[in-house]
């Protein structure tokens, strides 16, 4: 009972903390565009009221002072303003703290002049910023913009809470009847740590859901109110100064709150942490947890001895890996990743995109050759063809070198295995220098024999070709040398046996030789594979994937996602998909040839 009512709390916490920081994170997203919206209308309405002003001859000074006497009337004057002229080069009026005016403008003060030039002719352009909701709008006479009114929104325009207190008390009520039934009931107990976590996600995804609608309306109804009181001010200032203003009041629609949260990415997130709390719950209520504490506490010398090694893989394997994984599910670039996760969360949007590619080109247009499943396929071909090759290669160099009385065999053991010696990187590169069109080595012997030299890298065969040949001179020692430890461990009455029955050599290696190195080749053989599948290098540094990245390979398309058009979610839900095609395989292979067994035997 003890360990349920712990699986049950720590599952718990994982959730609602986890949907508390989000909802506010999406409820502070819905409230920033509404902050802008307010922004935009002020900005506009100042601006209204400048142009006319100044059409009617008005002085920046009082202008400036309309402009300030609006936002007092209509309850903004906490809001932040300035008022620059464009021909004078000047700041006409400001209420910015220690900010002189007026006041000829700095030279480093040239951004505000230049924005004015950005400006639309019509209405506002808004800048988000740490102060507050930051819009500006130009001042237009005879068509032209003369100046500008900036405004920094500092008062915040809240709205609702997207879950209201009763329902929490609901939620809250509806955890404590089902811990009490799942506490009383033991057979429950164990599943409610699984349970409990993915309902109260799920509820809170729908409580959320329905008041999206509700609270977006009593924002909007607010957003309009603050509308109306700074037009009704504008207006009211405008008259007492002898100016007539013209138009409607300015009516925001429900497209300034309505895309603020997307209901469905906070609703896929509040999922996905009840997904986390049931895994947290499970482990506890399961006895893996209490597994794992009594295993630590039972030997505690050898975790001390062992937890130097664990701290390092935590601190450069593990946490990578699953910061890499939460971040699959974002649309983080270069631009935005400053932003709060709940703004960049997008759920499984990465991952559809990268699956759902069935963008092929054709019909007319260039093939693509960034398609997904296209790198996919020559990433299958790369590594079968190159794991045969160095198989064959690492084998075939393994029987010779193991011919018993072979003179000079310690020479060839060393020549052989240098490939294997030299960084890759080294490697790669004097390949690359090798496959040159002019000046390379191979292109000069096939002139040396009367042949044409080959431009390797304009065609996606020759150039595939290249990548092949390099990884097949980097990949076939370690085989080699698998291989010929596993054949001197044969017993050489076998093949004596053999021979006396009348076995060919064929049959000798078909039905001794093979058999005896399948225990080593076997892993060997997995391992290569996952090599194989992610070879960074050659392929980098030798063809760099060409022609046109059609001779790509999933790892080197995944970075290139990722430092060259710097979308570091995409790239990094790439990556997570690569490791799943290499986990999936290893178990299958694993599974399917027995290779651990065998070596245990």
């Amino acid at each position: 009972m003890k360990r349920n009512l712990s699986a049950i709390f720590f599952a718990l916490l994982m959730v609602i903390s986890g949907a508390v920081f989000f909802l506010q994170q999406a409820a502070q997203h819905r409230d920033e565009a509404a902050s802008g919206a307010v922004a935009l209308v002020t900005a506009s309405d100042l601006a209204k009221l400048g142009s006319a002003g100044l059409t009617a001859g008005l002085s920046d000074q009082t202008i400036g002072v309309m402009m300030a006497d609006v936002l007092k009337r209509s309850g903004r004057d906490g809001d932040r303003y300035r008022l620059v002229m464009r021909n004078g080069k000047q700041l006409a009026a400001s209420n910015w703290p220690g900010e002189a005016a007026p006041r000829p403008l700095n030279l480093n003060e040239k951004p505000l002049y230049d924005l004015i030039l950005g400006l639309p002719m019509e209405g506002a352009k808004l800048k988000p910023e740490a102060l507050g909701a930051h819009a500006a709008a130009p001042l237009v006479v005879a068509g032209q913009r003369v100046g500008m009114v900036e405004i920094v929104q500092t008062s915040k325009t809240s709205g609702p809470a997207l879950i209201s207190p009763l329902q929490w008390g609901a939620i809250g009520l509806g955890i404590l009847v089902l811990a009490g039934l799942a506490l009383v009931q033991p057979k429950l107990g164990a599943w409610a740590g699984l349970a409990l976590p993915l309902g109260v996600a799920f509820v809170l995804g729908q409580f959320t859901g329905a008041n999206l609608a509700t609270t977006s309306q009593l924002l909007l109804d607010n957003l309009n109110s603050t509308a109306r009181a700074v037009d009704e001010a504008m207006r009211a200032v405008a008259a007492s100064n002898g100016l007539t203003l013209a138009g409607d009041v300015a009516r925001l629609d429900s497209a300034v709150v309505a895309g603020a949260v997307d209901g469905a990415a906070l609703n896929t997130s509040l999922l996905f942490l009840g997904g986390l709390g049931a895994l947290i719950g499970g482990f506890i209520s399961f006895g893996a947890a209490s597994a794992t504490w009594r295993a630590l506490t039972e030997n505690p010398t050898a975790y001390a001895y062992v937890a130097p090694a664990l701290i390092g893989m935590l601190a450069l394997a593990f946490f990578p890996f699953f910061y890499g994984f939460i971040l699959s599910f974002t649309d983080t670039t270069l631009l935005n990743q400053g932003a709060s996760w709940s703004d960049r969360w997008v759920g499984f949007a990465n991952y559809a995109s990268i699956l759902g590619d069935f963008n092929f080109g054709g019909n007319g247009a260039a093939f693509n050759y960034q398609n997904f499943y296209w790198t996919l396929g020559v990433t299958i071909v790369w590594t079968v063809s190159n794991v045969v090759l160095g198989v064959a290669i690492g084998l075939g160099m393994a029987l010779l070198l193991n011919i018993k009385g072979l003179r000079g065999v310690a020479i060839y053991r060393t020549l052989l295995i240098l490939p294997w010696a030299i960084p890759n990187y080294i490697t790669a590169l004097t390949w690359k220098g090798m496959f040159h069109p002019q000046f390379g080595a191979i292109n000069q012997a096939i002139q040396a024999f009367g042949g044409q030299p080959v431009q390797w890298f304009d065609s996606v065969g020759p150039s595939f070709i290249t990548g092949l040949a390099t990884n097949a001179w980097l990949s076939f020692p370690f085989m080699m040398v698998v291989a010929l430890g596993a054949l001197q461990a044969v017993d050489e009455d076998m093949y004596e046996a053999a021979r006396i029955d009348g076995a060919s050599p064929w049959q000798q290696f078909w039905l001794i030789t093979l058999p005896s190195l399948r225990p080593a080749l076997l892993p060997a053989i997995i391992v290569s594979v996952v090599w194989t599948f992610n070879m960074f290098n050659v392929i980098y540094l030798v063809s760099a994937g060409q022609p046109s990245g059609a001779n790509e390979i999933l790892v080197t398309r995944a970075y290139r996602i990722a430092f060259e058009e710097y979308r570091y979610g995409y790239a990094a839900a790439y990556s997570v998909v690569i490791f799943l095609i290499l986990l999936i395989y290893g178990v299958f292979q694993i599974r399917a040839t027995s290779a651990t067994e065998a070596n245990n035997k």
